[in-house]
C-alpha cells in the first residue's frame, strides 16, 4: 500500500532556530557569555573546499565527522530502493544521523490521523545498507500503529545495530546514546513536539526546555559534545518562529554543540551561534512529495566536522527527490538553485528580520489550510470526535495569532495598491 505523506501535527507551542552558516555576532538578548562568532557574511557553505568556513579552514584538522540527513518514509515508488541513488554520497563519515519518520511494522492499532506512515520490517535493511548509526524516533509519526507498532520498531534497529535516541520501550531512558569515534564522544538527545498519546508504559521524549536542559548536563559527564535532535517547527513553513531561533540559542549556551531540526519537512538555515551550529530544519531526505509544494523536493545532507576543540567545519550538499520519492545530490543550476535558496532562508535568520508578527504572517495561509484538510479526512471517517477537537484548535492562540497575520498582510496589500 502506497502511504503518502503529510501530517497533522498541531503545533500550539513552537521552539525553532534560525539558519545560517554565518555566524552571529553578539546580538542582544541571545543570552549567555560564551564567544559569539563573527559574521562571514556569507549565508551558507556549500560542500567542503567550495566555501572556506569562517577562520577555520587549514587550521585545525578534523578527527570526527558526523553527516545528518532529515525526514526518511523507506516508502517508494515502483520498487526502487530508497538509497538506491545516494548510497555513494552517504560514505566519507565516521556518524551518520537521520529522522525515522515511520513505523518499522505493518501491524497494531493504526491512528485516526489522515496519513499514517509505516514500512515493513525488513525495510530496516536499507538503513543499515546506507550505514545509518543512529536514528531520531521521537517523532508524530513513530506512534502511527500504537505500542505494538512502536516497540516492533524499536526492536528492529536494535537487531540491527542501529541506535536511536528520542525514546525507548520503558520509561527508564533519558541518558541519552554516546557514540565515540577516532577518541571524540558525542552524545546524543531527541526530542519532540506535539500532543501524542502515549501508551503508559513507554517513553516519547517531549521537547520541554528545561527538561533538556537537564538531559545536557547529565550527558556532558559521559561525552565530549552534545548532539540536539528536535522535531519541532511548522509543516512547509521555511522559517523557524522567533520563539524556536529564542530556544536553540539557549541550548547552545546551556552546552549543546550542534541542533539539528526536522519536521517541516522543507529547509531551513543554519546558523553559528557561540561555539555550536544551529540547523531549524534538515528537510525531508528519502520521502513521497508528490502531495507537496515544489520546494519540498529540495533536501541537503550537512557534514559537521568536530575535532578536540568542538566543530572545526561544516558544509551543506544540496540534494533532490525525485518522483520515486528517491533522494540524490543535486548538480548544475539545480544545485547552484538550492544552494541559493538555503543561503537566502539563513540570511533571513541572521539579519534578526524573522520578528513574531511577520512570521505569523508568512506562515497562516499554509498552516491553517494544511491543518483544515486534514480535520476535513478525519471528520468525514470519523465523525463528532475529531468535528469537536476541530472547533477548539479554530479558536486557539495560534489560530486567532495566524488570523490577525492574516488580516494584517491583507491591509497592508490594499494600502500598498492604494498608494500606486
Amino acid at each position: 500500500m502506497r502511504i503518502r505523506p503529510g501530517f497533522l501535527f498541531l503545533m500550539l507551542s513552537h521552539a525553532a532556530l534560525p539558519a545560517s552558516c554565518a555566524g552571529t555576532a553578539g546580538r542582544a538578548g541571545t543570552g549567555g557569555t560564551r564567544n559569539r562568532v563573527p559574521s562571514s557574511g556569507l549565508g551558507v557553505c556549500i560542500e567542503p573546499g567550495v566555501i572556506d568556513a569562517p577562520e577555520t579552514r587549514g587550521e585545525r584538522v578534523r578527527t570526527l565527522r558526523l553527516m545528518a540527513v532529515g525526514d526518511i518514509l523507506l516508502q517508494t515508488e515502483n520498487g526502487k530502493e530508497p538509497f538506491e541513488r545516494i548510497n555513494d554520497d552517504l560514505n566519507g563519515r565516521d556518524i551518520l544521523f537521520g529522522n525515522l519518520e515511520t513505523v518499522l511494522s505493518t501491524s497494531g492499532q493504526r491512528s485516526r490521523k489522515r496519513w499514517v506512515a509505516s514500512a515493513p520490517p525488513e525495510s530496516v535493511r536499507y538503513l543499515k545498507e546506507a550505514g545509518f548509526d543512529i536514528l531520531n524516533i521521537a517523532n508524530n509519526h513513530i506512534l502511527d500503529l500504537g505500542r505494538e507498532g512502536f516497540v516492533a520498531t524499536l526492536d528492529m534497529l536494535e537487531k540491527n545495530g542501529i541506535a536511536y535516541v528520542g525514546g525507548s520501550a520503558g520509561r527508564q531512558s533519558r541518558r541519552g546514546v554516546v557514540i565515540e569515534r577516532n577518541g571524540i564522544k558525542l552524545g546524543f538527545l531527541g526530542y519532540t513536539t506535539g500532543r501524542l498519546q502515549r501508551p503508559g508504559d513507554i517513553s516519547l521524549h517531549s521537547l520541554r526546555e528545561r527538561d533538556i536542559l537537564a538531559d545536557i548536563d547529565a550527558v556532558k559527564s559521559r561525552c565530549d559534545f552534545v548532539v540536539i535532535s528536535l522535531h519541532w517547527g511548522t509543516e512547509n513553513c521555511y522559517y523557524p518562529s522567533p520563539q524556536q531561533i529564542r530556544v536553540a540559542r539557549r541550548l547552545i549556551d546551556h552546552g549543546a554543540t550542534l541542533i539539528l531540526g526536522h519536521h517541516p519537512h522543507v529547509i531551513q538555515g543554519l546558523e553559528r551561534y557561540g561555539d555550536g551550529l544551529i540547523v531549524y530544519s534538515l528537510g525531508n531526505f528519502q520521502f513521497d512529495t508528490s502531495l507537496m509544494p515544489g520546494r519540498i523536493k529540495s533536501s541537503m545532507i550537512v557534514t559537521v566536522d568536530f575535532d578536540r576543540q568542538g566543530i572545526a567545519d561544516h558544509a551543506v550538499i544540496p540534494c533532490t527527490i525525485d518522483e520515486n520519492a528517491l533522494p540524490a545530490v543535486a548538480v548544475g543550476a539545480e544545485k547552484e538553485l538550492i544552494r541559493k535558496w538555503i543561503s537566502n532562508l539563513s540570511g533571513m535568520v541572521s539579519s534578526g528580520r524573522i520578528t513574531r508578527n511577520w512570521w505569523f504572517e508568512e506562515i497562516a495561509g499554509e498552516y491553517l489550510a494544511y491543518n483544515w484538510e486534514s480535520y476535513k479526512y478525519r471528520i468525514g471517517r470519523h465523525g463528532i470526535a475529531p468535528l469537536l477537537e476541530c472547533g477548539v484548535w479554530l479558536i486557539t492562540p495560534f489560530c486567532l495569532n495566524c488570523y490577525a497575520g492574516i488580516v494584517r498582510k491583507r491591509l497592508r496589500a490594499l494600502r500598498a495598491g492604494g498608494s500606486a
